[in-house]
């Protein structure tokens, strides 16, 4: 790698391809390194009785198919990059939730009656926050439906590793899980961390890391990727590299 600042994108693709540019915009050398893949699990989508559909990741849009059953009802996504996803895979009827699984509960649960009928959440294996628990504390029916699966990118561990010993930047964690999984994967490393600055999409993203000793640790002040870049530029400007 030449002299260029680097940032690592541990987030699972084609999403980190899309932040890629992004960071080239901002006049970083990008480094995509998934920490994970995604697997469609081929799931029977059941809608008898469902009144509206939840998606917390574009993911899930990405590896369902979108039949005229489905699309025929409204979605409630967890962000704009998920709603984006949502219309691109074919819905009709999207409406951003622009937060976490929280805001998106309280969204839905504010714009629906449990008197219509179910909500069904189309999420993954691994969920940061219980939206169906949410919902079904406000009165709801709400049932989900695992539509893909994560697993370890094989390749990850030595990338990672390498890359933290080679260069210098910065570190992107969209996820909890992916955290976890950088973790895992620097453990036993020697890797000089005070050379990298970490770059969170949340406070979840960045606890499973809390005690490894990145140079520093920035928060999104929003979970959405237009804050994770913005806290970027301000770790980049902190830097001088603005």
């Amino acid at each position: 790698m030449d002299d260029m600042t680097a940032c690592i994108i541990t987030r699972t693709l084609p999403g980190a391809d899309v932040t890629a540019e992004a960071v080239r915009a901002l006049g970083l050398a990008p480094v995509v390194i998934p920490a994970a893949q995604i697997y469609a699990t081929g799931a029977e989508i059941v809608l008898e009785g469902v009144q509206a559909l939840l998606m917390t990741s574009a993911a899930a849009a990405r590896t369902i198919e979108v039949t005229d059953a489905i699309k025929a009802l409204p979605l409630y996504a967890v962000g704009d990059a998920t709603a984006e996803a949502a219309l691109t895979a074919g819905f009709e009827t999207v409406i951003s939730a622009g937060g976490d699984g929280a805001t998106l509960a309280v969204l839905a649960a504010d714009r629906m009656s449990p008197r219509r009928g179910a909500l069904l959440h189309l999420r993954g294996q691994e969920v940061a926050g219980d939206v169906t628990g949410m919902l079904r504390a406000c009165g709801f029916e709400a049932r989900h439906i695992e539509v893909y699966t994560t697993a370890d990118h094989p390749d990850f561990p030595a990338r990672l590793r390498e890359t933290l010993a080679s260069a210098h930047g910065f570190v992107l964690i969209h996820s909890p899980a992916g955290a976890r999984r950088l973790g895992s994967a620097i453990a036993d490393s020697d890797a000089d961390l005070r050379r990298w600055q970490l770059i969170g999409l949340s406070a979840a993203c960045l606890k499973p890391l809390e005690t490894y000793d990145f140079s520093s640790k920035h928060m999104a002040e929003a979970p959405d990727e237009a804050a994770l870049m913005a806290a970027l530029r301000e770790a980049m400007t902190q830097e001088g590299l603005e």
